[in-house]
């Protein structure tokens, strides 16, 4: 966090050196060296602090950066209020809402698409396809980079890697040494597979949006890509042996519409490149018109499954009435045991090292398994899955993101603020009961006097009756399951960096970086940063600034800012996803390790860019 902090002040002591140097839009007027313009600063330096720190602190990301964008502009209205200008900050913050507009609506018809596929079993067929090959370890680790590499570009690389990473984790079980090397291999590949599409990574497609880069331009950034990728993996190959893990037996089958889905995505695909290149709209046109298409088709796929209802809910949310029960047990004035002991509802709890302390009566009529043969055990997945899983007791107890509860709860999750760290999921148990039974699944912390947490309970009810409901597709709930958090982040960042940009900061930092250091030291200088600040924000930056430089040069930056996350674990929202899953196995320092030939790759990809696009440079 250190690092980051410092990383910070640095940019922005240049930034005040060079304050003086002018701007590069005449609309900006220099506001640097204002009292207002460092508070403008200070907030949003300690707004970005705390987003890294999410799963620490449990503060989603969204909320200090949005909250920091609404200090930045108040500040930036007062000037220009005491300037005697009424209009300039209202027609700014117009054109930073404009932005996050086109980015909201493109990447939320992405987004749905992307939900729609997870919940007709495409990507979870994927992953059953690879653990039942019998694959070698060595063979695991190139199969799974090598898709990695391949779907970023048209999924985003969280979705990839949680994919990829899932098989890697089946397979490798207990062999610590390869989980970690794998993921690392996923990391790298995930983020240079989506810097070579627009649909690949969220900087790429704001390269996009804005012209800088022609859709087939983005090609050309190909082989550097591949080059950052397979460098660093032929190196770590050799540390990988060949053995055979044990085969896995797991089959899923495509649901109903599942073929056309992916169909209308890459059709959806082609459409937002056609209304961009040939009827010179904006990109985004296209992919609402795609969402469109794929209302369409989510209407047929109802009629198909023979449920069709009045109307479609917009935002599908579960009750809060199933957290009631669980909030009385650990806020009774009972003790814990008697509490879950005395409780109707079926409930067990884990201690921090997920070992079970309680299994009340009704648990075992509702699973069929005594608790003399569950306490002091760590089996109590074996009711509900084939293979152990994680509960939903054991993500609360080490508070994993809501993207990975997502990955196992898949359209039927909501984390509960009625309950601090309580989430709710549902999800069908084939083997409960004669036909299998729907579960709600409501689990929270528990904590000492101290406010630590020192285990976790789960409660369970039954509702079957449910069950057919929650196998429809409905595309309301595909919208629903979009990363809200993410879209929102977005909004903050865009605000904020847009403020700081009206404030004249920008036109400064692009002074100082594209002119006095030139932009090939500048845009390396940008992916190295990614690395330990969120790839976001430094690009929406360099778009805002809008330097001039040369075609090569920006496919450059679009190239650093997609791979340069890649040297930290920390740096792309690949790596940190998965450290969440991977807990205690892929780490900070794994990666640490294997940094050094990360970062010949990311030179191998710069120089490879230079050979390739010469005469753009």
């Amino acid at each position: 966090m250190r690092i980051k902090f410092l990383i910070f002040n640095l940019l922005f002591l240049c930034t005040a050196a060079a304050a003086s140097e002018g701007s590069v839009s005449g609309k900006v007027t220099d506001m640097t060296g204002t009292v207002y313009g460092y508070l403008g600063i200070a907030v949003f330096v300690l707004a970005y602090v705390l987003v890294p720190l999410e799963n620490k602190i449990h503060l989603r990301k969204s909320k200090p950066v949005i909250f920091a964008a609404g200090i930045i502009w108040i500040l930036l209205s007062v000037v220009y209020i005491q300037m005697g200008d009424v209009h300039t900050a209202h027609e700014a913050i117009r054109e930073s809402l404009l932005e996050y507009a086109e980015l909201f609506l493109f990447l939320l018809a992405a987004m749905t698409y992307i939900n729609a596929m997870e919940e007709r079993n495409i990507f979870h067929a994927l992953r059953g396809y690879l653990v039942t090959r019998g694959f070698s370890l060595r063979a695991i680790f190139w199969v799974t980079g090598l898709l990695a590499f391949c779907i970023s570009p048209v999924a985003d690389n969280l979705t990839t890697a949680l994919l990829m990473g899932a098989v890697v984790m089946a397979v490798g079980g207990d062999n610590k040494k390869f989980v970690a090397i794998a993921c690392i291999n996923l990391v790298v590949a995930a983020n240079a597979g989506g810097a070579f599409s627009p649909f690949g990574d969220i900087t790429t497609l704001m390269v996009w949006q804005k012209g800088k880069v022609h859709f087939s331009e983005f090609f050309r950034i190909f082989l550097p890509s591949l080059a950052n990728w397979l460098i660093p993996a032929l190196f770590m190959n050799f540390a990988i042996d060949k053995t055979m893990p044990k085969k896995l037996d797991e089959k899923i089958t495509l649901k109903y519409g599942a073929k056309a889905i992916m169909v209308f995505f890459l059709l959806t695909i082609v459409i937002a490149v056609c209304f961009h290149n040939f009827l010179h709209l904006p990109p985004v046109a296209g992919m609402m018109f795609g969402l469109g298409l794929l209302g369409i088709l989510s209407y047929h796929i109802k009629l198909h499954e023979g449920h069709v209802e009045r109307f479609d809910q917009f935002l599908f949310t579960r009750g809060t009435d199933s957290v009631f029960p669980l909030k009385n047990v650990l806020q009774s004035d009972l003790s814990l045991d008697l509490a879950i002991e005395r409780s109707e509802y079926p409930v067990f709890a884990v201690d921090k090292n997920h070992i079970v302390t309680h299994w009340n009566k009704a648990c075992e009529e509702f699973t069929g398994i005594s608790a003399g043969e569950m306490s002091g055990t760590s089996d109590h997945w074996k009711p509900f899955y084939d293979n152990r899983e994680p509960v939903l007791a054991d993500l609360v107890l080490n508070y994993m993101p809501e993207k990975m509860i997502d990955n196992h709860y898949e359209c039927q999750f909501n984390r509960n603020e009625l309950l601090s760290g309580a989430f709710e999921a549902s999800r069908f148990i084939p083997g409960l009961g004669e036909n299998g039974k729907l579960v709600t699944f409501s689990a929270a912390p528990v904590r000492d006097e101290n406010g630590g947490i020192t285990g976790a309970v789960q409660m369970l009810e039954d509702q079957s009756e449910k069950e057919t409901a929650a196998k429809n597709f409905d595309l309301m709930k595909n919208i629903a399951r979009a990363e809200w958090d993410t879209l929102l982040f977005f909004y903050g960042v865009i605000l904020c960096v847009g403020g700081l940009a009206q404030f004249g900061y920008l036109a400064a930092v692009s002074q100082y970086m594209y002119h006095d250091l030139g932009a090939t030291s500048a845009n390396i200088i940008i992916g190295i940063l990614s690395a330990v600040v969120d790839n976001i924000p430094v690009m929406f930056a360099v778009l805002t600034m809008d330097p001039v430089m040369s075609h090569g040069q920006w496919l450059l930056v679009t190239l650093t800012a997609g791979v340069g996350g890649s040297l930290l674990s920390i740096g792309s929202a690949a790596g940190v996803a998965l450290m969440g899953t991977a807990r205690g196995v892929y780490t900070f320092g794994s990666h640490l390790k294997w940094t050094p030939v990360i970062a010949l790759g990311y030179a191998a990809s710069i120089i490879c860019h230079f050979i390739i696009s010469s005469k753009l440079m």
